[in-house]
């Protein structure tokens, strides 16, 4: 899985969709950030492997790889289980 390139509100993001889950990325010359994540179905996983996946293919590329504050428990729990950094 690769991202799509998207311009949201004159910003090229990174999107990502696995399943019902669509994530947004921003992306610089040595990092990734997470700004939004979504999912149609919450409990199943796809946030998890949309964010592992992603990880991984940022971080091969040899950027800092990073989330925005969690919004709730279940964020804060993936970012910890996948070792994301969150900024806050």
């Amino acid at each position: 899985m690769n991202p799509t390139k998207i311009n949201s509100m004159g910003m090229e993001l990174d999107e990502w969709k696995i399943d019902s889950c669509l994530a947004h990325f921003g992306v610089g010359d040595t990092w990734a950030t997470l700004y939004d994540i979504r999912s149609g179905v919450r409990g199943k996983g796809q946030a998890t492997r949309l964010l592992r996946a992603a990880k991984e293919y940022y971080e091969k590329q040899g950027k800092v790889f990073g989330g925005s504050v969690a919004l709730n428990a279940a964020m804060k729990r993936i970012y910890e289980k996948l070792n994301i950094k969150e900024y806050c």
